[in-house]
């Protein structure tokens, strides 16, 4: 699946060469509901949407089965410079938002992954060295900070950064704001699908 997702991809940048206007700067973007155009992001569309119903039955949600995965966008950024500013996706009927990464950060035309048998979970939480990185906030942060804490925690943090990784999934509320780090080198390659879950 993620083979045939990177290719669409490129066939969608090279019959849309002028991207979508969205938050991503020195880098592609496409526009939403590729899953109405192409079988690869149909086939991830249903896989979203388990995830996302798991996801909403977790935090309490009323009625997680009539929320649906809507309007895949697909993001390019190669090269230096390339970055999204912060941002959110959506409102209204919008319930939750995130991202799913057809392959890691390609270096050169190679992954920077060798070996996806070997998957650390923590590993998502580290740097990767060239940027790239998702960057979710705390809107709550500066609140937060004006409490006085006795010792570090992570309910005080101010953001999470997450890499690139070749098949990981990513959902979070719509209302948290999140951003791409500036691909730091030339020859870095990053392959992004973003989508919303509605209410239908």
């Amino acid at each position: 699946l993620n083979r045939a997702l990177i290719n669409d991809i490129d066939r969608e940048m090279e019959a849309e060469p002028v991207p979508a206007t969205r938050s991503f700067v020195s880098a592609w973007q496409s526009r939403s509901g590729l899953e109405q155009k192409y079988e690869s992001f149909s086939k991830l569309q249903r896989q979203i949407e388990l995830s996302a119903q798991t996801y909403l039955q977790h935090i309490k949600y009323a009625d997680a089965s009539a929320a649906r995965c809507m309007g895949l966008w697909a993001n390019y950024v190669a090269g230096k410079g390339g970055h999204s500013g912060y941002h959110i996706h959506g409102s209204g009927r919008v319930i939750a938002t995130g991202v799913y990464y057809p392959a890691s950060l390609i270096e050169n035309g190679k992954s920077r992954e060798e070996n996806l048998d070997d998957f650390n979970p923590a590993s998502i939480f580290a740097q990767t060295g060239v940027g790239g990185e998702l960057i979710v906030y705390d809107p709550s942060y500066a609140i937060k900070r004006q409490i006085v804490k006795p010792q570090a925690s992570h309910y005080y943090d101010g953001m999470k950064q997450i890499s690139p990784r070749e098949s990981l999934l990513v959902i979070f509320p719509q209302y948290l704001p999140h951003s791409v780090d500036p691909l730091l080198e030339d020859g870095i390659e990053r392959y992004s699908i973003s989508y919303t879950v509605e209410k239908v």
